[in-house]
Formats: C-alpha cells, sequence, structure tokens
C-alpha cells in the first residue's frame, strides 16, 4: 500500500467516526472538539507513516499534498476556528447572534479575496503549477510575507498546503455560517434577487427516509463535485426542511442493516418517477 492508498483509507475511517459528531447538535463545542480531536490523532498517524516513506515519483507526493494531507489540515483548521467562533457567539438575542456571524462571514470573505488568485485555482482544479505548490523541494514563490515557511515542518507540509488547506477550510466555514441562520443571513456581497422570501419548506416523510436521501447524495458525488462534508449535508437538509437531524449516524447504521432491501426509500422514489412517466407518456 502506497501513502496516497493509506491515507485514503485513513479519510474513509475517519469520516465515519466523524459522522458520530453532527454539527448543529445541543452539545454543540464538545462535538466541534471532539471531531478536532479525532482529526488531529489521524494526522499523527499520517506524519508516523510519512516520515519513514520515500514518493516513488513526483505525480505520487503531489497527489498526497494535493489531495490528502490538503484535505485532513483543512478539516483541522474547520473546526479549530469553528471552535473559537462558537466559544465567542453571543447567547441573548438572535438579531446579535446574526450580526456575529455575519462580521465573521465577512472577515472570511476578506481572506478568500486576499487570496483570490489560489482560490481560482482550487476551485478551477487547476494543474499547471502543481510541482511548484505540493513539491517539499521545489523553491515556491511567496504571495505574501508572512512566517508560514519559517515555522513550516517540511518533512510534512508544503507551504501551499497549507494555504490550500486554510481556503477549503474558509469555504466550508462560509457556508456553515451561512445555514446557521438561513433566515437572515446571506454570503457578504451577494444580493438576493427574490423580491418575496423563499417558501417555507416541511419536510412531511420520515427521518428515516431523509437520511437515506443524504446519504446517497454524499456517496453520488452531486453536491460540490463530492467534497461536501456529510455533516454540512446534515446541517443544511435539517435548516432547509425544518427538521433536525440528531443521531443521524445512528440511523444510517439501522439503515445499513436492513436485511433485504436498504434502500426502500430511493426505490420507491425511482418507482414514483418511472410510473408518473409512463403516465405523461400514455396521456
Amino acid at each position: 500500500m502506497n501513502c496516497n492508498e493509506f491515507a485514503k483509507d485513513l479519510m474513509e475511517k475517519l469520516q465515519l467516526k466523524l459522522d458520530q459528531f453532527p454539527l448543529g447538535n445541543d452539545n454543540g463545542l464538545l462535538m466541534i472538539e471532539s471531531s478536532f480531536n479525532l482529526i488531529d490523532k489521524t494526522i499523527d498517524q499520517l506524519k508516523e507513516i510519512l516520515s519513514g516513506y520515500h514518493f516513488k515519483s513526483e505525480d505520487e507526493e503531489i497527489e498526497f499534498f494535493k489531495i490528502w494531507m490538503t484535505a485532513l489540515l483543512s478539516q483541522s483548521i474547520f473546526y479549530s476556528e469553528l471552535f473559537l467562533i462558537e466559544s465567542d457567539r453571543p447567547k441573548n438575542k438572535r438579531s446579535t447572534q446574526t450580526s456575529y456571524y455575519g462580521e465573521k462571514m465577512d472577515d472570511i470573505q476578506e481572506y478568500i479575496q486576499r487570496y483570490a488568485s489560489l482560490n481560482n485555482y482550487l476551485v478551477m482544479e487547476k494543474t499547471y503549477l502543481d510541482r511548484v505548490y505540493f513539491l517539499r523541494n521545489s523553491e515556491a514563490p511567496l504571495i505574501y510575507p508572512d512566517l508560514v515557511h519559517q515555522t513550516l515542518d517540511t518533512r510534512f507540509c508544503t507551504v501551499y498546503t497549507l494555504h490550500f488547506a486554510r481556503l477549503k477550510a474558509m469555504i466550508r466555514l462560509m457556508n456553515y455560517l451561512a445555514a446557521m441562520d438561513h433566515s437572515g443571513i446571506r454570503m457578504p456581497n451577494q444580493k438576493s434577487r427574490r423580491k418575496d422570501p423563499l417558501p417555507v419548506l416541511q419536510w412531511t416523510g420520515s427521518k428515516v427516509e431523509l437520511v437515506e436521501l443524504v446519504y446517497a447524495l454524499k456517496t453520488a458525488s452531486v453536491i460540490n463535485k463530492g467534497s461536501v462534508n456529510l455533516s454540512d449535508l446534515v446541517l443544511v437538509f435539517g435548516e432547509v426542511f425544518g427538521t433536525e437531524l440528531k443521531d443521524c449516524y445512528r440511523i444510517f447504521l439501522q439503515i445499513k442493516s436492513r436485511k433485504k432491501n436498504r434502500t426502500v426509500f430511493l426505490d420507491a422514489c425511482r418507482d414514483k418517477l418511472e410510473a408518473y412517466m409512463e403516465e405523461k407518456d400514455a396521456g
């Protein structure tokens, strides 16, 4: 097993554990802290493997520092920043909390704009500078003077691995904060195109059915090209449909333990859609 395969296996196991600590839970800070500690231990495992490992090619090294180490560090940064934000969040009026989240989102937007060229490289999935950004022996130019390159342990990371990890974390944090108050908060500098408020939608199926749908969308990689985290999907769907999806992982285990048909809801949706199309064809 090469280093990338090992990292992928670690990430899959980590995600299964993180699913047990959903964001938006009543014990929010405890969930965030527990998630951060899990990620920290996973990074230590990966560092231990990497310390005695020699990459067989530049492409293998690039994949590791561009995909896997970036993903892990991004998770760590996200939960660390989220813990600080939620720790300082005012606990009184809803309007005060909305203003607080808005200020944090402005700060994040300023950071993303500062590194707009790197963000474009990330979002557009460019590759032409990969050898500059993700090989440890490359002399990567500094975009802004800072202390990152002086304090960084280059055995386990590149300067741009850290930059890209932080960008991914900030974008995820922006999405999280926007979802925290679906009634009022918008992305900075984003104007609503609607004159009327969005209609209120209420999920009238069972929570088990909604969890089945959420997991299906996650595994199908149709949202954010598959990079969306399950906890974010759970949070957004809960907000959109006005329902709390607590114990999402426990519900998923119940679905997974079904003996005959494990995708009852998805199969029913398919059957009803096919019946609807046949009815329209006949008409």
